[in-house]
């Protein structure tokens, strides 16, 4: 009711204004807040009341004529305050209003304090920095109000006034309308308590600015340039729009526009061209627009931003004559910008005219700087390993680049990608990686997100909102970003999980379903009821991995795959045919792939293991290979066969790259050099192998433990030998013994 902060218990209006409605029942609108209350004996509202007497609001207790009231406060104070006990404000005598004498006496105080002129932009301590900075509203009355008070820094700007008056032939008003103005701004410097005042400061004054900055600058009380240093000052020209130097030109408006004015007798009028009213124009145009017309005809075309410097040693400058030729912005290289020069806008860039211009060009055609050419001789040095081909891509791909823009300010990767994307021959992943190493690039955040998350964002955005919100709060969990720790799972498990599910989520979203808490039985039934085999298996175990987070972080009501049968694996280990085995080396023709299938077909290693196994973990004087698995780590000892091999393999590596720091033991052209040491990818994998049709190497692993579960029949020996996991065993000696563990009947 009063919307005063206050502790209430519960309830929901406080005991003041409790109280207040059960003495005073009478409800009606109340002439000062325009609220419906109950209302008083006066016949205002408790917070009307209230902020009548607490603030002294005598002009609308004595309902002067044109006064507005006061704005209500909120306020924090006792429930039983002194204004609703008070004596009423009106009194009836008679037939006739009366009001207390002492809201006379406090309207005149008032009246008395208004006349003070005293407290207007009073000054404070010299060199104070100010708490809060409010906007001033300043009008000529404020002048007035200042005509007799003495001001600091006025003998000066008054010598500096008559002499301007002097100078321009200026009449006795044009001086006295200045002379407030001035004596306004000084006023304001004093409130400010600074020695020198900002021209932005000015620019609040009501008229005259531009005078007012002119004799400031002339009596030293304006913070003017330093002659050591030409700086840009936060200020434009107020008609043309130029960014002007401080030391240049004193007020708001450039020197050519103050000449042009004075030149065109300041004929006020609308451009024809940029529509801007109140500008001295020439031929319908203003100084801005005038060198853009051609041969009459305004030209629809933007304006260039400008920057007003000094005039040139051997004159001042002049605008473009009209109808000159306007160059292409292809025929100018980027790199003209000065060396350390920020950019105003940034806007992707489209390399199609550029890359047009120089495709038909040979590379030693191109003309470069001596830093320029001094930069791409270093990385074709860098990048000698290469094949021809992919030298020539690189070194294309930078020569454009450092041609275009330059080797003295550093390039955006995106700029980088812009333009390897318009042509196959040209390369971005080496020309980055180069550039990087030598600090002239920019990185693009975007650029380098994980490619699943990339991939879940995608296809969450097909998805409607709820579904996605709640796709969403169950990778985050996986992902160990939720409340609860749970063991962390890779962007690549987690697209796993979602390949199975993104079938049956978009059935259930065509079908009208808008969240997941719409799902109930029947559907995860039907959706597994349409697969078997694997894919059911990995489905049935996506379902209540996904059910399972949404019932503990709340945003379902009941899991409905807590039940859901996942099954056992259907399959059993085969093995590969003798006759395919017996050639595999033969056909394997080069060191990296003979050691693949070494360690595939005689120590059962994964295929994923043996991409990312480290070459630091080889130790041919020992003849063991530690096999990193998460926090666990598996030993194998080679046998001679596998030794040889590796040596092999090493040998190779350091002869055909010397100065390959990548750390895996298995490395290819494109990961050798590589300065991300990336890992082998799973299709180079299969390429560098020359396997027979249908055999992998995940296969050639099974295979080698199935031999070994036949020759021991021992689970714990396949355990030690493998480092795979009892339930692993079981299945290998199951599939090679399988009356051994059959169930005799009852």
């Amino acid at each position: 009711m009063c919307l005063k902060w206050s502790v209430l218990h519960g309830r929901r209006i406080c005991p003041g204004c409790e109280r207040w409605k059960y003495d005073h029942p009478q409800r009606g609108v109340c002439p000062r807040c325009r609220h419906e209350a109950h209302l008083g004996r006066d016949g205002f509202c408790k917070p009307c009341l209230q902020a009548i007497r607490a603030e002294d609001d005598a002009e609308w207790a004595l309902r002067v004529p044109g006064v507005r009231p006061r704005a209500l406060q909120l306020t924090v104070g006792s429930y039983r305050h002194y204004a609703i006990r008070a004596r009423p404000i009106v009194e009836s005598q008679s037939s006739e209003r009366w009001v207390s004498a002492a809201w006379k006496t406090k309207l005149n105080r008032q009246h008395a304090v208004e006349q003070d002129h005293s407290a207007l932009l009073e000054p404070q301590m010299w060199g104070q920095l100010p708490l809060f900075t409010m906007a001033r509203t300043l009008t000529r009355d404020t002048g007035r109000a200042l005509a007799t008070r003495p001001l600091s820094g006025w003998d000066r700007a008054e010598a500096v006034l008559l002499e301007l008056t002097a100078r321009w032939g200026m009449g006795r008003d044009w001086r006295s309308q200045v002379t407030e103005m001035v004596r306004i701004a000084l006023a304001l410097r004093e409130a400010d308590g600074v020695e020198l005042t900002c021209e932005q400061l000015l620019r609040s004054l009501p008229r005259l600015g531009d005078v007012v900055c002119e004799v400031l600058l002339g009596a030293g009380l304006v913070v003017s340039g330093s002659a050591l240093e030409l700086r840009l000052a936060s200020r434009s020209c107020g008609d043309c729009g130029a960014w002007m130097a401080e030391g240049t030109s004193a007020g708001f408006l450039c020197d050519p526009c103050r000449e042009w004015r004075r030149c065109r007798h300041y004929q006020p009028g609308q451009c024809a061209r940029c529509g801007r009213d109140g500008l001295a124009l020439g031929a319908g145009h203003c100084r801005a627009c005038h060198p853009y017309r051609t041969d009459g005809q305004t030209m629809l075309v933007g304006q260039q931003l400008a920057i007003d410097l000094p005039a040139r040693p051997d004159g001042p400058n002049h605008a473009p004559p009209t109808g000159a030729p306007v160059p292409d912005p292809a025929d100018t290289p980027a790199s003209t910008l000065g060396p350390g020069q920020e950019e105003l806008f940034t806007m992707r860039r489209d390399w199609s005219p550029v890359l047009a211009r120089l495709s038909g060009l040979a590379l030693a055609d191109v003309p470069l700087s001596e830093a320029a050419t001094a930069l791409v001789e270093d990385f074709a040095e860098l990048r000698r390993d290469l094949t021809e081909t992919g030298l020539r891509k690189n070194v294309r791909t930078l020569t454009f680049l450092v041609y275009w823009l330059g080797v003295a300010n550093a390039v955006h990767e995106r700029d980088i990608y812009d333009l390897a994307q318009l042509d196959g021959h040209l390369a971005a992943k080496p020309v980055c990686q180069f550039l990087r190493t030598r600090g002239l690039l920019i990185d693009d955040p975007a650029l380098h997100r994980d490619r699943d998350l990339v991939w879940l964002e995608r296809v969450l955005a097909t998805l409607p909102p709820d579904v996605a919100d709640e796709v969403r709060a169950w990778a985050d969990v996986l992902r160990t970003q939720g409340p609860r720790q749970d063991e962390p799972r890779s962007w690549e498990s987690i697209r796993s999980y979602l390949t199975h599910l993104r079938p049956v989520l978009t059935a259930w979203t065509q079908a009208g379903m808008t969240s997941l808490r719409e799902a109930t039985a029947d559907h995860l039934q039907d959706a597994l009821d349409a697969l078997d085999g694997a894919a059911r298996r990995q489905l049935a175990i996506t379902l209540r991995s996904l059910f399972r987070v949404l019932k503990r972080e709340k945003l379902v009501f009941r899991d409905l795959a807590r039940g859901l049968p996942v099954g056992d694996l259907t399959g059993i280990p085969r093995p590969v045919p003798s006759d395919v085995l017996a050639g595999l080396l033969d056909r394997a023709t080069t060191a990296f792939a003979r050691l693949a299938i070494a360690l595939a077909a005689v120590h059962a290693v994964p295929a994923s293991e043996i991409r990312t196994a480290l070459a630091a973990d080889l130790n041919l004087a020992r003849g063991t290979l530690v096999l990193r698995r998460g926090m666990r780590r598996h030993t194998l000892y080679l046998e001679e066969f596998t030794h040889r091999l590796a040596a092999d393999w090493l040998t190779y590596r350091h002869r055909r790259w010397p100065t390959s720091v990548n750390p895996h033991l298995l490395v290819t052209q494109k990961t050798a050099l590589d300065p991300d040491h990336p890992a082998v990818g799973r299709i180079t994998m299969q390429l560098n192998l020359v396997l027979p049709k249908g055999q992998t190497l995940d296969k050639l692993r099974q295979d080698r433990i199935l031999d070994e579960a036949f020759a021991t029949g021992d689970p714990l020996k396949l355990m030690r030998l493998f480092g795979i996991t009892e339930d692993t065993a079981m299945r290998y000696v199951t599939t090679a013994y399988p009356e051994r563990t059959a169930k005799l009947p009852r």
